[in-house]
């Protein structure tokens, strides 16, 4: 691992924005247009021409963690397509469960042929109207006739014209007396279609859905199936058979395969008849293999121009059969164009302005000739014709690709890719359909564990209110949320995605809205939470009516294209699927990607990082937080894992303010000083800063760099501390600003600092804050005792940058800061919270009592959300109330004694205003703290968080 004069070097290297300005800066008027051009470069390829999760995944890959290929990422959705070079090869393993265990196969050895039986079922009837909110269930009863296998089944309805009608089907079965849900179809079209295995003898019933629909007549039709012939078995040593070396272009990436009959259709070979879930898994996990820049034979050239209506750039690229080419520029208002040999355009891209994620626009095309070398022009010019007047060229590199098979792209490292995933070096589990393989994961769980080596599963899917590929899933019914416990239980970390709704009142179905999963919502640029993603504070616990605490962070999700702002323009490439039907040899190369937005794009990122931070902390994080083996992690260690996730998150209330303006329904995020916000939950996801938080190991004073030019600069830095019983103390301080906006920053940064016990997270994986410090000025302290009978801990310090006034995101400014942390035996203060409740309604009181025991004498005081009421009259303990940005102090008289037990108790009152509480809100509160030797040391255990349910919420 990196130490800490190396991370430093790293961090204050060129950022993005001073590397394309190495040769010159654009001076508007002062540059000349062009008519054409033909140039050479000057330089070689450099992974800031990359796409964005590239550049932001390098910072993590240069510390060593790719991802590992004897380790799995499991992924619920439209299926895999593993003849990608990025996504495979497959290791022609399929997983079937037989006899209630989980059997491995090779389709190749069988000999299985899939005849109708010539049985059926059919039935009839009217439902409706329905509502969004509160669905509706129709059922239709029948036992599965002897020798049969599957069953294939439709729901058709009546009107459909003008789409108002949404119904959804469900398979059930009965189980020592009650119903299972088997397969669900909710694809918001019609019909919807279910293929599922049955047992002939058994009694099923259809269900037919009914939420947003008019009085409807629906038609249910069935056929049934069975299976000939014989099926070999295989060792489950073979899954992982090659990988546990150094990959080389044949280790298998897609490591199994699961399909128990889907709505998408049943494949034996990992197929995607959608393309979702190939694009999803490509963000997650994709090698780059098809898109890996011959760096030998790349140029980047810097015309510093403006290219006006009529001028363009033009660059040829001599390319072998096989392989492909690309472009990537950097500029305003720009449009790449890959041309073939006999003048066919291959690819487009568009670059709208200086406002999206990298202000660079990449095109890429596989070769298609058929033999030798050929020439392919790539085309710089204005976008939109007419529409636009000029367009600034800062930077292109053009070059040809490596052929896929040549390769392993990011795998290793060894070449450079420009559209691999976030954890590239990870093995995929793909698994065809939703809420169906959703199930038998969970009930499943542990066997699909160890055959897989499984570290998280990724749900882009949700209710119909939500995603593309939306299916209520579980909402009305307990199955999902108790698949998701056991995978949980099981060591799998769920990952899902939070919906695309449009307003957190719709972000609560499952699976996103569980306590175990990690909900997702989609940013586009530069951190700006997508107008179309939900939010969704909570939805109500399955087990005890409690409610689950949702969002929890964001991630990158694109925006979606429908809205006329150029910021706005921004989607997530990744691979695009072939014809799941058709022989490989017999389309064109399936080698290409998509462009895709939605909060199915943002699970997936984060499940990478997931994927990132799993090999981190199995392989260098100390051993009280270090995961085990897959066969040996347990839910706590997982929880674990999910906390370093959300802790190292940042808020991006001021840093992208300009970008959620769109985020209207009711407001954009605030600054919560740690806490959970009902729209970002914890903020943005920080890859860099969540694996450095369970390696890097602090001690006295290191030097750190964050910034603006997101994603070149961190957001946030991290590191542990094993402590003991005394008081450790941190300290972060602003140096100076650097980069080439760093002169309009109006005053100092606000960085927040804050103390997490690595240890013992929430119950669901919540962090667990035993101290936190404001920085308004751009230095903060924070110290924290451990009784005298704590044992040895490990502890997370976490510096956030929240603002730096008079720029945002985007802007090339880099904030440097001194990091101190220490660790002093002997000072300590124990304590205790204890409270009414922690769900409340707005306006409702809550009583507050602190219990600390200092080894010192000092005064006592306690940190309160800033929107909740103290009641100074009621609270005879008071004696003043400060109020300061995100949060007040409460303070209380007298000092608290040495070596005994001291109780301060307060009222306060939950926030009551409609506009702010149209949903829920969960609020931090603590830690207490006591000051001593003139430092205000936080009392371990004093910390707690309470939701607030407002009177207009879904949730009443």
């Amino acid at each position: 691992m990196p130490d800490n004069n190396q991370r430093e070097s790293e961090r204050a290297g060129l950022s993005r924005r001073t590397f394309l300005k190495t040769t010159g800066v654009l001076a508007g008027a002062g540059l000349v247009g062009v008519g054409s051009a033909s140039a050479t470069g000057s330089e070689t390829f450099d992974p800031r021409y990359a796409n964005y999760r590239v550049l932001e995944a390098q910072k993590v890959w240069e510390r060593g963690y790719r991802g590992r290929a004897d380790r799995g990422l499991a992924v619920t959705d439209s299926g895999v397509e593993a003849r990608h070079p990025d996504l495979g090869p497959w290791n022609g393993i399929k997983a079937y469960i037989d006899d209630g265990s989980v059997q491995l196969t090779r389709p190749a050895d069988n000999d299985l042929r899939r005849v109708a039986t010539g049985d059926t079922e059919s039935f009839s009837g009217t439902v409706g109207p329905g509502t969004f909110a509160a669905g509706d269930e129709t059922y239709h009863e029948f036992v599965a006739p002897d020798d049969v296998d599957e069953l294939d089944a439709a729901l058709s309805w009546s009107p459909n014209a003008d789409a108002s009608n949404d119904l959804e089907f469900r398979l059930d079965k009965r189980v020592d007396g009650s119903w299972v849900p088997e397969d669900r179809a909710a694809t918001a079209s019609m019909p919807e279609r279910l293929s599922v295995p049955v047992e002939s003898g058994a009694t099923y019933r259809f269900a037919i859905e009914t939420y947003v629909n008019t009085l409807t007549t629906y038609e249910v039709s069935a056929d049934y199936y069975t299976i000939e012939g014989t099926m070999t078995t295989v060792d489950p040593s073979a899954v992982f058979d090659g990988t546990n070396g150094t990959p080389s272009e044949s280790t298998p990436k897609t490591v199994g395969w699961y399909d128990a009959g889907s709505r998408y259709g049943s494949y034996d070979e990992p197929r995607d008849s959608d393309g979702h879930g190939t694009h999803v898994s490509s963000i997650m996990a994709g090698t780059g293999r098809a898109s890996t820049v011959d760096t030998d034979r790349t140029t980047v050239h810097r015309p510093q121009t403006i290219l006006a209506l009529g001028d363009v750039l033009e660059y040829t690229v001599d390319a072998e059969a096989g392989t492909g080419v690309f472009a990537s520029a950097y500029g305003t208002a720009a449009e790449l164009v890959v041309e073939a040999p006999d003048g066919t355009q291959l690819e487009a891209a568009t670059l709208e302005g200086d406002s999206s994620l990298l202000d660079n626009v990449i095109a890429e095309a596989p070769t298609i000739h058929e033999s030798g070398t050929a020439t392919y022009t790539i085309y710089v010019r204005p976008t939109d014709g007419e529409k636009v007047t000029v367009s600034e060229v800062e930077s292109v590199a053009v070059g040809p690709l490596l052929a896929p098979g040549e390769t392993t792209g990011d795998r290793t490292g060894t070449a450079p890719s420009i559209h691999a995933g976030v954890a590239p070096n990870a093995s995929i589990f793909g698994m065809q359909g939703l809420s169906a393989p959703t199930i038998d994961l969970g009930a499943h769980a542990p066997e699909f564990r160890d055959l897989f080596n499984l570290r998280s599963v990724n749900m882009s899917w949700g209710y119909v209110g939500g995603l593309p590929l939306g299916a209520f899933a579980g909402l009305l019914d307990s199955t999902i949320p108790e698949a998701l416990d056991q995978m949980a239980d099981a060591g799998i970390l769920p990952v899902a995605a939070a919906g695309n709704s449009f307003t957190p009142a719709n972000g609560n179905g499952s699976p996103g809205g569980m306590d175990e999963s990690v909900s997702v919502v989609a940013t586009g640029p530069l951190d700006g939470i997508a107008s179309y993603s939900s939010g969704g504070v909570a939805t109500l616990d399955e087990d005890d009516g409690s409610i689950d605490r949702k969002p929890d962070v964001t991630a990158p999700g694109g925006r979606a294209p429908d809205y006329p702002v150029a910021l706005n323009m921004e989607l997530v490439k990744a691979a695009l699927r072939g014809d799941p039907d058709t022989e490989e040899s017999e389309q064109a190369p399936i080698r290409e990607y998509t462009r895709k937005a939605g909060t199915s794009m943002a699970s997936p990122y984060t499940t990478g990082v997931v994927g990132l931070l799993s090999q981190a902390m199995e392989e260098d994080a100390p051993s009280s937080i270090q995961l085990p083996e897959p066969s040996e992690t347990t839910r706590a260690d997982v929880m674990r894992a999910k906390q370093a996730l959300l802790a190292t998150a940042s808020e991006t209330t001021f840093t992208a303010a300009p970008y959620h303006n769109l985020k209207t329904i009711p407001h954009p995020p605030t600054y919560d000083f740690g806490g959970r916000d009902p729209y970002e939950g914890y903020g943005r996801v920080n890859p860099d800063a969540a694996v450095d938080a369970v390696t890097q190991e602090l001690s006295g004073t290191t030097s750190e760099v964050v910034g603006l030019d997101v994603p070149a600069d961190s957001r946030a830095v991290a590191g542990y501390v094993e402590a003991g019983a005394g008081t450790l103390s941190a300290d972060v301080s602003f140096s100076h600003y650097g980069g080439g906006n760093a002169g309009a920053a109006v005053d100092n940064p606000h960085i927040d600092l804050f103390v997490y016990d690595a240890e013992s997270p929430g119950e669901n994986g919540e962090p667990t804050i035993v101290a936190r410090g404001q920085g308004l000025q751009g230095d903060a302290s924070v110290s924290v005792s451990f009784g005298r009978d704590a044992t040895s801990s490990v502890y997370y310090v976490v510096a956030k940058l929240v603002n730096v006034p008079g720029c945002v995101n985007g802007d090339d400014v880099q904030v440097y800061v001194d990091l101190t942390t220490s660790f002093e035996p002997g000072q300590y203060v124990d304590g205790s919270r204890s409270d009414d409740g922690d769900v409340f309604t707005a306006g409702q009181t809550n009583h507050v009592t602190i219990d600390v025991n200092p080894s010192d004498d000092g005064r006592v005081r306690d940190v309160v959300p800033e929107s909740w009421t103290v009641l100074t009259d009621a609270s005879d303990d008071v004696k003043r109330v400060e109020q300061r940005d995100g949060a007040q102090y409460v303070y209380f008289g007298g000092r608290a004694s040495t070596d005994e037990s001291n109780t301060y108790s307060y009222f306060v009152e939950a926030p009551d205003d409609d506009e702010l509480l149209a949903d829920s809100d969960v609020y931090s509160f603590g830690p207490a703290e006591v000051r001593l030797d003139n430092t205000w040391v936080a009392a371990d255990g004093t910390a707690d968080s309470n939701v607030v349910v407002g009177a207009d919420t879904n949730l009443l």
